[in-house]
C-alpha cells in the first residue's frame, strides 16, 4: 500500500478525525444550504406567476425592500413550500430589536430587529467561505513561491527568506486595517486578499524547508544523476511529500482565519455591514449584556468550528508521522498503552 493509502486509512480509523469532519461538514452544509433553513421567500411556489424554484436566490432583488408580511401576501394565492424560518439575514422584523424567541423567530432578533437564527446561519457561510478561499489562495501562492525558491536556490532563496521574515512582522489585523483604510467600499475580496497576504508566508516556509530536505534524499539524488531537471524532481518527488505538511497547515489555517474574520468583524473592519457575521453578533452582545444569547450562540459556533478544525488537523498530523505522535503522547500523558485513535497499533 502506498504512503498516501496508509495515511488515509489511519485518518479513517481516527475518532478525532471523524468527529472533527462531522462538525465541520455540518457547518459547511448549513452555510451552503442557508436559503433552505432561512429565507424571506418560499423554496418552491406554484401560482399565478408559474413555478418558482428558490425565488430568494433567483430573484433576490425582488424582496430587498419588502417586509415579511408583504412577501407572505404576495404568495397568498400560491402553493408554497417555505423554509424553516421565513426571514432573511438583512430584513428587520416587525417584532423589533431584542425580541424573545417565538415561532416566527426561534432565537429572537438582534439589536436591529433582524432574525438571529438567519444571521447565524448566513454567518457560517461568511466565516467558512472567506476562510476556505483565503486558505486556498495562500496555499497556492505559498507552494508556488516556496517551490521556486527551492528549485532556483541562491539569490532567489535568500530573497524569499527575507520576504517571509518581513511579512511575518505584520499582524494580520493591522494588514486588514490598512486595506480598509485605503479602499472606499468594504468588500469580501479585499478581506480575502489581505488574509492571503499574511498566510502565504507560512506555507512558503514549509514548502521551502521540504524542498531543501528532499533535495538531499537518495531518490532526488538518483533522479538528478539520471539527468532529471530540478523542476521535474520538485514536481515528481518533492512536492508530493510537501503536500502533507501544507494540508495540515491549511486545516489549522481554517480555524485561524475564522477567528480572524470574527475579530475584525467585531471591530467593524470585516465584511460589508449588510453581510451576516458572527463577529458583528458578538459585538452586539458586548454592547447589550442583557441579551446573553447574542454572546453565547456565536461563541458556541466558534468553538465548534475551531474544535472541528483542530481535531481534523491533529489527526492528519499524527497519521503522517505516527512515531512523532506517539512520542508526543508519551511525553504528555506517559505510556498508558495504544491510543484510541490507533485501534490496530498493537497488531
Amino acid at each position: 500500500m502506498s504512503h498516501r493509502g496508509i495515511v488515509l486509512r489511519r485518518v479513517a480509523h481516527s475518532r478525532r478525525a471523524g468527529l472533527g469532519a462531522a462538525l465541520l461538514g455540518l457547518l459547511v452544509l448549513v452555510g451552503v444550504f442557508a436559503e433552505i433553513l432561512a429565507a424571506p421567500a418560499p423554496l418552491l411556489a406554484v401560482g399565478p406567476r408559474g413555478v418558482e424554484l428558490l425565488p430568494a436566490i433567483v430573484h433576490a432583488e425582488r424582496y430587498e425592500h419588502l417586509s415579511q408580511d408583504e412577501i407572505a401576501r404576495s404568495y397568498a394565492d400560491s402553493f408554497a413550500v417555505w423554509p424553516l424560518v421565513r426571514s432573511g439575514p438583512k430584513a428587520s422584523s416587525a417584532a423589533g430589536p431584542f425580541a424573545p424567541s417565538s415561532r416566527v423567530h426561534p432565537l429572537g432578533t438582534d439589536e436591529k430587529g433582524r432574525d438571529l437564527f438567519a444571521r447565524l446561519v448566513y454567518g457560517a457561510r461568511t466565516a467558512l467561505g472567506l476562510s476556505l478561499v483565503a486558505v486556498l489562495l495562500s496555499a497556492l501562492l505559498g507552494v508556488l513561491l516556496g517551490g521556486l525558491s527551492g528549485i532556483r536556490g541562491g539569490t532567489s532563496r535568500d530573497a524569499l527568506v527575507r520576504l517571509v521574515e518581513t511579512v511575518d512582522t505584520f499582524p494580520a489585523i493591522l494588514v486588514v486595517a490598512l486595506v480598509r483604510a485605503i479602499e472606499h467600499e468594504p468588500s469580501a475580496l479585499s478581506l480575502v486578499l489581505a488574509v492571503a497576504f499574511v498566510r502565504w508566508a507560512e506555507v512558503a516556509r514549509l514548502v521551502h524547508a521540504e524542498t531543501l530536505r528532499g533535495a538531499s534524499e537518495d531518490y532526488a539524488l538518483a533522479a538528478r544523476a539520471l539527468g532529471a531537471s530540478r523542476a521535474r524532481i520538485f514536481m515528481r518527488h518533492v512536492l508530493p511529500n510537501a503536500l502533507g505538511p501544507v494540508t495540515v497547515s491549511s486545516v489549522f489555517g481554517v480555524a485561524s482565519v475564522v477567528l480572524l474574520e470574527t475579530a475584525i468583524s467585531f471591530l467593524e473592519m470585516g465584511a460589508p455591514t449588510s453581510a451576516a457575521s458572527w463577529g458583528e453578533t458578538l459585538a452586539q452582545g458586548a454592547r447589550n449584556p442583557a441579551a446573553l444569547r447574542l454572546l453565547v450562540l456565536p461563541v458556541f459556533l466558534l468553538l465548534v468550528t475551531v474544535g472541528g478544525s483542530y481535531l481534523v488537523a491533529d489527526a492528519l498530523r499524527d497519521a503522517m508521522d505516527p512515531r512523532a505522535a506517539r512520542k508526543r503522547r508519551d511525553e504528555t500523558y506517559g505510556s498508558f498503552g495504544p491510543s484510541t485513535d490507533e485501534p490496530h497499533a498493537s497488531r
